[in-house]
């Protein structure tokens, strides 16, 4: 297996765990094991050579049944062959006394008597049903007090396995028993004899009962099995701490010379390569046990295999086994030419290493292949490389239980778990929090995953030698057992241990100081180096401050090469809004966190190790600028569908765009078990974007198909269990592949969908019916997709629309909310206003709100809508004047007034529908603002006069009759009257200080007169005085770079038609031929190519 690795401070080398093992060795070659050949009550196993009474005993893993899922096993039988029809036959004949016995497995799963030894049942859980009985294995159960969940002694439960298994046929040989995994810690028994104590649920481990079983036909095996304590890892988890002997059982018989069985769980094969362009320089090293009193001469022939089955090289060496000496290592080299690398997902390419031992008179003592690829991975410039290629990761956490199950998952259910996570696109799994079957990392080297495997070293560190050792020994099963699969790329080695003042309940070996931590923590990093030099050494940390600062102690000096953070802002935080602005506030959080993270590593990359949001897929809410959501509202009853999408598109944004992400996982890819009540699913844990059934998929696994998997083109409707909406409006949503996206609302096209991001088509302010069929069509090279959803209800259930607002003040920052002509802001305190949020709720028609903000050394800045922030924080910059508009339908039914309180000034008029409001170029701050949405035509709420104060802008001063020449006006004001049948005789018009060069000129349509012969400008009088020749319409247009930077716009009162429309850059304005009066006029600047003030149709009448 070649792992090319460079990480911090590494060059790009590869190292061998079997050359580190085979030095570390070799200082025991000589070393007598005497401890197999005399029973002593119970027994002792070899752990690297080194023997320790009830220590933690490890063992093969051999290629029972249960281990190959079933549509796997033709192929692999076919393989395996090949390679035997090319291995050399051993003699059928033998000059020994005793006949060669090569290795046995016989899987034992069937026909245990099982008891929980409580005569209570309440508290107990068996997932398949199984309880108090006969059983088969795996079996899973779990034990929750009914009045505490958390609390380890309380849910503390042994139970016993018991079964008799006749041997005769393997009686007088060597015999082990190989636990695949047995959860927690397990007592086991033969005969009533203790043979040894286990201690860690995830691992496999393997017991000698050689000495129990002589000359016996049949024995019984017992196991207690214990599903929790206070002496080991993990103690206090956020998931379900399933019991039981929920993986295969297996009896293992050998001659005296075998392939080591004793090395903490390995095969007894460790293999390394080096890739060198187009060849790879291939390490085996084979441990060798020999139970013998005298030293024995064996060969070993190692050979490799392609993935067709035929053997593309190997090795043959004669090695001196020393007597009764376990795990003795003999390395060997070979090489491969033509390499084919295992290339992730694309090309999974795996060889085969098959190591035979022989004897002196060349007959088989003992076969064990395991499987192989060749690759090289690398982190750098915060890109993940395989093979020196950029390799987007598409990562997913995992935790191994199952609904109906428990821990107790067959094999081909696993196989189904795989094929979900490859439709997804899934490329990389963190397999959490503790190593999962070797059947799952078989699937993960065949089909292609990267895998981040860990131990289950989870918050708490205790003072405890026994729960100190279990961490150590855990990492090392962890590692050894692992250590073949190409698909493992990281070792971790905690997930967010960072000891809080909350450990202390669980007793006083858990009140450990940061010293402690820190050291013991840096031993553990240093172990797992030492395990293995190949693959990353990573860890979790939980998102704190202090906590990172903590860990970052340990984590120096190379100790650990990348630490992940687990990020949930945006599900245990506040946010506002599910609109633009929310992603953005849950956005910036992200990027401060993620930055800061950085700096206390002092790193130049960071993993995202666990980032989602809980969904219970019946539970439903629109996602705009009224929804918001509490920190807290992660551990309550509603988990709405809507809202996990909403946080994993706005997570994989960030991710995309920084360059600093290479590897990000997921939480969760399936809805687990755990001692939660939340999301109104009791004991579950909501974040998968699969349920806990393992098929139905939430809208969000198709957010990640239509990012990951760009080959089965698709297009799907999003909320299609929201069949009850509370709006005839709505924002409807596809997530797809293809390159365009229709939607069709029963059968009326909608038009094509706008791109939000990647894989998101969004339609806003679609228009339903009482009841609604949806489709969405898209199109990919010529082809269509289409998804459809019928039965979905719409209806307006809600009260009256109504607006609601908040400001940001000075000192003070965001205020409540406001609704309905409330007043937000200050009054009397000398605090300036300085953003401005505002949000349509209830809302019955299409349309929109928008406002902009003029903000004091800025100017006007860009139109906001639906809750976005419109001005500035943290900039110490006043607000002094506002526009409000309303858009669509929206402006059809309501008109939208505001009215602003202006240092110096108090309260200023009314302001309506895109008018001004406020100051500009006088300095004075806004300090409060009121809002109010009143029916369409209906009265103001008060006076609209004097809204806007200026220095600057356009200004305009009429004559009427009568009242002669009236006060000046500016920016959209109304000079003249209305209702008094009072005539327009003349009109100054000017600019005042603005900040471009130009002007402003106009020409008037007099009575008697006509158009006027040349135009006026800077406050020139246009029309007559004191001849009663009343103005007909008017022409108005800007001139140098004012013309470039604005537009001038301006309607007149007219004589039996009222108000016209707003006319624009010297176009008419009234009437013609008519004998019809002006009355009034208004006239404003609106920025180039900005919206017009209000309607500009029939500005102009003529005869």
């Amino acid at each position: 297996m070649a792992i090319t690795l460079t990480g911090p401070g590494m060059s790009m080398v590869t190292m061998t765990y079997a050359d580190e093992i085979t030095k570390e060795n070799q200082q025991d070659q000589e070393i007598s094991n005497d401890q197999n050949n005399t029973k002593d009550g119970e027994n002792s196993n070899t752990n690297d050579g080194k023997e320790t009474e009830n220590d933690l005993i490890q063992g093969n893993d051999s290629d029972s049944s249960q281990e190959k899922a079933e549509e796997n096993i033709t192929e692999e039988e076919s393989k395996e062959d090949n390679m035997e029809a090319q291995q050399e036959e051993p003699s059928e004949e033998t000059d020994s006394e005793e006949a060669v016995t090569q290795r046995k497995v016989l899987n034992i799963n069937d026909g245990w008597n099982f008891s929980t030894n409580d005569t209570s049942t309440a508290g107990w859980n068996f997932p398949s049903g199984a309880g108090n009985g006969v059983v088969n294995l795996p079996h899973s159960w779990e034990y929750v007090h009914p009045r505490q969940s958390y609390i380890p002694q309380m849910n503390s439960k042994t139970v016993t396995y018991e079964k008799t298994v006749n041997i005769s046929e393997i009686k007088n040989k060597n015999l082990f028993i190989k636990f695949y995994g047995a959860a927690r810690n397990t007592e086991v028994f033969i005969d009533g004899e203790k043979v040894g104590t286990h201690v860690g649920g995830y691992s496999a481990f393997v017991f000698d009962i050689t000495n129990y079983v002589q000359g016996k036909d049949e024995i019984t095996i017992k196991a207690n099995v214990t599903n929790i304590d206070t002496v080991s890892i993990p103690i206090n988890v956020d998931y379900t701490q399933w019991g039981g002997i929920y993986r295969d059982v297996e009896l293992i018989s050998t001659d005296d010379q075998y392939i080591s069985l004793e090395d903490y769980g390995n095969k007894g094969i460790y293999i390394d390569s080096n890739v060198n362009g187009t060849t790879a320089d291939v390490n085996v090293k084979n441990e060798i046990s020999n139970k013998s009193n005298d030293d024995k001469e064996l060969k070993i022939v190692t050979d490799i295999y392609d993935a067709d089955g035929n053997k593309v090289t190997g090795t043959e060496q004669k090695v001196t086994a020393k007597a009764n000496k376990n795990v003795q290592p003999y390395s060997t080299k070979c090489q491969i030419d033509n390499v084919h690398l295992w290339n992730g997902t694309k090309d999974p390419y795996l060889y085969t290493a098959n190591v035979t031992v022989y004897n002196e008179n060349d007959e088989v003592l003992d076969t064990v292949s395991d499987n192989f690829g060749v690759r090289t991975y690398e982190i750098k410039n915060g890109k993940f490389y395989l093979n020196g290629q950029e390799y987007e990761i598409h990562g997913v956490g995992m935790h191994q239980d199952r609904e109906g199950y428990g821990n107790a998952v067959p094999d081909d259910l696993k196989v189904q778990d795989m094929n979900l996570m490859q439709e997804m696109g899934v490329n990389a799994i963190r397999t959490s929090h503790y190593p999962h079957s070797q059947s799952t990392y078989n699937l993960a080297d065949e089909r292609g995953m990267l895998v981040y495997c860990e131990i289950p070293y989870y918050l708490l560190l205790s003072n405890a030698e026994s729960y100190k050792t279990s961490i150590k020994e855990e990492l090392k099963e962890m590692i050894r057992q692992g250590y073949n699969h190409p698909s493992i790329m990281m070792w971790g080695i905690e997930n967010e241990v960072y000891q809080p003042a909350s450990a202390a309940a669980f007793g006083k070996d858990f009140q450990i100081n940061e010293n402690t931590l820190v050291s013991f923590n840096s031993s553990v990093a240093k172990l797992a180096q030492k395990e293995d030099t190949t693959r990353y050494i990573v860890q979790a940390q939980i998102d704190s401050s202090n906590a990172n600062k903590v860990c970052a102690k340990w984590s120096k000096n190379g100790n650990v090469d990348y630490t992940g953070v687990n990020l949930y802002v945006g599900f245990k935080s506040s946010v506002s809004s599910a609109d633009d602005e929310g992603r953005k506030g849950i956005t910036d959080t992200l990027n401060r966190k993620l930055n800061e993270y950085k700096q206390t590593y002092n790193a130049s990359s960071m993993m995202i190790t666990e980032y989602g949001a809980g969904a219970n897929i019946n539970q439903h809410a629109t996602m705009d600028e009224n929804f918001s959501w509490s920190s807290d509202d992660a551990s309550k009853d509603k988990h709405y569908e809507e809202y996990q999408a909403f946080v994993l598109e706005t997570y994989y944004s960030l991710i995309q765009k920084r360059k600093d992400i290479p590897v990000s996982f997921v939480w969760n890819m399936f809805d687990f078990s755990c001692y939660r009540n939340e999301g109104g699913i009791p004991r579950r844990n909501t974040k998968g974007l699969v349920c806990y059934d393992h098929t139905t998929k939430k809208d969000a696994f198709y957010f990640y198909k239509a990012n990951w998997n760009q080959q089965d083109k698709f297009v799907y409707l999003t909320s299609k269990r929201y069949t009850e909406r509370d709006t005839k409006y709505q924002q409807i949503k596809v997530y797809s592949n293809c390159e365009g996206v229709e939607l069709f609302v029963n059968g009326q096209s909608v038009g094509k969908g706008r791109k939000q991001q990647s894989g998101v088509f969004v339609w806003d302010d679609v228009k339903l019916d009482d009841m609604n069929t949806i489709k969405a069509v898209g199109t990919s090279d010529g082809q269509t997709y289409s998804d459809e959803v019928s039965g979905i209800k719409a209806e307006n259930k809600n009260s009256a629309t109504s607006i609601k607002y908040q400001t940001h003040i000075q000192s003070i920052g965001w205020q409540e909310a406001k609704k309905d002509g409330q007043t937000s802001g200050t009054i009397g305190k000398g605090l300036r206003m300085e953003a401005l949020k505002v949000k349509l709720q209830n809302k019955k028609y299409g349309g929109n709100i928008e406002y902009r903000t003029h903000i004091a050394q800025k100017g006007w800045q860009d139109w906001k809508k639906n809750g976005q922030t419109a001005g500035t924080t943290g900039e110490k910059l006043a607000m002094e004047a506002v526009r409000l508009k309303l858009t669509g339908e929206l402006a059809e039914h309501y008109d939208i007034y505001y009215r602003v309180h202006s240092q110096s000034y108090g309260w200023l008029g009314w302001a309506k529908n895109g008018e001004i409001a406020g100051t500009a170029g006088l300095a004075k701050r806004m300090e409060a603002i009121q809002i109010k949405l009143v029916e369409k035509g209906g009265k103001a709420p008060g006076t609209s006069e004097k809204h806007y104060v200026s220095n600057q802008g356009v200004f305009y001063q009429s004559h009427v009759q009568t009242y002669g020449w009236q006060t000046w006006k500016q920016n959209g004001e109304t000079s003249g009257t209305s209702g008094q049948a009072k005539r327009l005789e003349a009109i100054k018009i000017k600019l005042q200080k603005m900040k471009v060069s130009g002007n402003i000129e106009y020409q008037s349509h007099v009575q008697t007169y006509g158009w006027e012969k040349s135009w006026k400008k800077n406050g020139q009088l246009s029309g007559t005085s004191g001849k009663a020749k009343r103005l007909e319409a008017v022409k108005i247009r800007l001139t140098g770079e004012m013309k470039n930077k604005y537009d001038v716009y301006y309607r007149v009162h007219a004589q039996s038609y009222g108000w016209l429309g707003w006319a624009k850059n010297g176009e008419k304005a009234g009437t013609e031929g008519l004998a019809k009066r002006l009355e009034a006029v208004q006239i404003v600047l609106v920025e180039k190519g900005g919206a017009a003030p209000g309607s500009t149709e029939k500005t102009f009448i003529k005869k």
